[in-house]
């Protein structure tokens, strides 16, 4: 017994040497905000001497919609009442899209991002529902199209899947100048990534690496843009043409998309997510999509041009909550992309093997990729969007409405003053002088 003492004694005068020392007690990502995504951001960057890559969105905790709160109705809306979630995309367009709900599935490509497996799956489970997919950058998938029941087709600098035949059967065309995580850098796909069915996509030769340039090679101003927009007005008959850029300088940016006539713009705040995209960009540019949708609302109404041109969200939106607290400050429509992803494979995750990250069931370069059951994951997603669309028609009850298009600041409040500052949302509580 007394020599058990002894060593329990001598442990403990060990270790409180060791927690003397703070070399062994403070680890490195534990100074000065060095979150062990940092930390081991070094370590990626100090191994290969490249600009480090990283997959989803930022780590920064951007100001979103949390600070905001609905005011219950005290005479809800009755039972049985049918509620409008229908939102028209480019209502000016000769061939407007018609949704059913107010948001879509974010583009996701095959091959730059997603698998071809979750792709299909995504576009049976916006079919569930009528809603629309996005083909992403990678651009026109026949695939896709043959099941989606409305299909965006991104027009992308690389111009893969933009052939005039394919673009023909869009439902609308989105020009895309950047987006929320990657801003208007480019990226290249290695020859040795590209499997044969992607390749073939792509039209591209054996060998050949897969490369998206940093900005059109023909659309160098607003004139050329103001073309662009004519010209695939003028090829599809007249569907929407949507314009999609990084939240950054809204109301210049904003100006140029006005004047190129264009039936929609879609703002992607700092908040869009990506595949792989690096982190300089992540973390460091663009505005979140909070501050970016007042500001475009209230550009586009001082403008007179609220009516003219559909303002569709995208970038952190998580749930219809988000969404709906949106459409109250005056968007029209949203894209969410990865909650829809994730609904769709949180049941076969089981499937991995120890170790292994979630991505590897649905981005293309996934290593289990095989793994995922398409029909699952189709039906998971639906669920997912099926339940944001009934949870809406819950909240316009509460609030004793029966039209997504009544929703307003005034169904608001705000629970911080910084939050009424950025929205102009009442405070939910009178300040008192101390």
């Amino acid at each position: 017994m007394a020599l058990m003492q002894y060593l329990y004694s001598r442990l403990m005068d060990q270790i409180l040497e060791k927690m003397s020392d703070m070399k062994m007690v403070k680890a490195p990502w534990l100074v000065d905000n060095y979150s062990f995504i940092k930390f081991m951001g070094i370590a990626e960057r100090a191994k290969n001497g490249q600009p480090l890559m990283q997959p989803l969105g930022s780590t920064l905790n951007f100001k979103d919609f949390q600070d905001l709160m609905f005011i219950p109705n005290m005479f809800p809306t009755p039972d049985g009442t049918e509620m409008d979630t229908q939102v028209v995309i480019g209502k000016n367009a000769k061939k407007p899209m018609i949704l059913p709900v107010p948001f879509m599935i974010a583009g996701m490509a095959y091959g730059a991002s997603i698998s071809l497996q979750l792709k299909i799956a995504l576009a049976k489970a916006s079919t569930s529902i009528g809603t629309a997919t996005n083909s992403g950058e990678a651009g026109f998938l026949q695939k896709e199209r043959d099941i989606a029941k409305l299909y965006v087709v991104q027009y992308n600098r690389a111009g893969w899947g933009n052939a005039p035949e394919e673009l023909k059967q869009a439902d609308m065309i989105e020009i895309k100048m950047g987006q929320g995580a990657s801003a208007g850098d480019g990226f290249k796909i290695g020859n040795k990534l590209i499997g044969d069915e992607f390749r073939k996509h792509l039209k591209l030769k054996e060998g050949q690496d897969a490369v998206m340039p940093t900005r059109f090679p023909h659309i160098n101003n607003r004139d050329d843009l103001k073309r662009k927009v004519d010209e695939l007005r003028e090829l599809t008959g007249g569907v929407p043409i949507a314009i999609k850029i990084a939240a950054g300088n809204i109301e210049q940016d904003l100006d140029t998309v006005l004047y190129s006539g264009a039936d929609a713009v879609v703002i992607d705040g700092a908040q869009g997510e990506t595949a792989g995209s690096a982190e300089i960009t992540i973390n460091n540019f663009g505005i979140p999509t909070l501050y970016a949708l007042v500001r475009a609302v209230e550009y586009l109404e001082k403008n007179n041009c609220r009516d003219k041109i559909s303002l569709i969200m995208a970038g952190g939106f998580r749930d219809s909550g988000d969404m709906l607290k949106a459409k109250a400050l005056g968007a029209d429509a949203f894209y969410i992309g990865y909650p829809v992803a994730i609904a769709a494979i949180y049941t076969q995750l089981n499937k991995l093997p120890a170790g292994a990250s979630p991505t590897d069931l649905y981005l293309y370069n996934g290593k289990h990729t095989e793994l995922l059951d398409v029909d699952e994951a189709a039906s998971c997603a639906s669920n997912f969007l099926k339940a944001l669309q009934e949870e809406m028609d819950i909240a316009l009850r509460c609030l004793g409405k029966n039209s997504i298009h009544q929703l307003n600041k005034d169904d608001m409040v705000a629970l911080t003053p910084e939050m009424t500052q950025i929205t102009g949302v009442k405070l939910g509580y009178n300040v008192h002088p101390i």
